[in-house]
């Protein structure tokens, strides 16, 4: 039995998709796949019932006790590694806007949890301002943000892309409905902003709340139209109960954006690497 066969079966339970796996660890799914079999032929036993796909599985009983030994094995490895590198815990403070916080952050965690055990994360979620005046007094190492304002002196990258998007719970009119926004000071209120400048819209009510939740909440009442992340409404568009407002369709990057002169520039920029790779 090998250490890498147990971690790509960790990774995959813990993913719960062959090809986000061989992603996740840069191997092939062909690889993904004999790592598992030949796990399975060492124990002797059947660790996932696979669906006619082969992307599809879920965990058999015998499949759900070796996760959970296999989890401590690996935290034991990784122990055992940091008692012999002598490495130490790391501080890392990361700041993140609402929107990149609800579509990226989650993930980006889960990676940082799994392949950097020693970094000890604070987290910081606030709008675009409050994160970029974060930054400038060096209250933060690393910030997540979808937009540019007030980042010049510091090292910024494109790490997704985003599509914004106007909701309703019905076919409504921009120039005759109320809008719901973000409050000002967020990323997403500027791109809402310069979209209604550059169509001349001058909305005929806006409602503003810093809360992704309960913007939704309020569109799916009838309460006006939402702008939001496409990614943030997906259910309730499928459910019927949100439409987007045709043919208005904004795409925006997320960035990466940290101080070069930064203590731990070299770990934040692996970071942000992970961040890059298909979640």
């Amino acid at each position: 039995m090998q250490l890498d066969w147990i971690r790509t079966f960790v990774t995959l339970a813990q993913l719960q998709h062959f090809t986000k796996t061989s992603e996740f660890l840069n191997l092939s799914q062909p690889t993904v796949s004999v790592h598992i079999k030949k796990l399975e032929q060492s124990l002797g036993v059947e660790l996932i019932h696979r669906s006619s796909t082969n992307q599809l599985f879920e965990l058999t009983p015998a499949g759900k006790n070796v996760f959970e030994q296999g989890k401590q094995m690996l935290d034991l490895w990784r122990t055992m590694e940091q008692a012999t590198q002598k490495t130490e815990d790391i501080q890392l403070r990361i700041g993140s806007t609402h929107t990149v916080s609800d579509v990226l952050l989650p993930d980006f965690v889960k990676k940082i949890k799994v392949l950097y055990p020693h970094v000890r994360l604070q987290l910081m979620i606030h709008n675009h301002e409050t994160i970029v005046e974060a930054l400038n007094h060096h209250e933060l190492d690393l910030a997540l943000v979808e937009g540019t304002k007030g980042l010049e002196p510091f090292h910024v990258e494109v790490i997704s892309r985003d599509e914004l998007r106007f909701f309703a719970s019905s076919r409504m009119n921009l120039r005759s409905s109320p809008l719901i926004l973000r409050e000002i000071g967020s990323g997403t209120r500027e791109y809402a902003n310069e979209f209604l400048r550059s169509e001349r819209i001058v909305p005929a009510e806006i409602l503003q709340a810093s809360s992704h939740y309960l913007i939704k909440q309020l569109a799916v009442r009838g309460l006006g139209i939402a702008f939001l992340s496409s990614s943030m409404v997906k259910e309730e568009v499928q459910q019927g109960k949100l439409v987007p407002i045709d043919p208005y369709v904004i795409h925006r990057p997320f960035y990466a954006v940290y101080p070069e002169s930064a203590a731990s520039v070299a770990l934040i920029k692996e970071l942000v690497a992970v961040i890059e790779g298909p979640l």
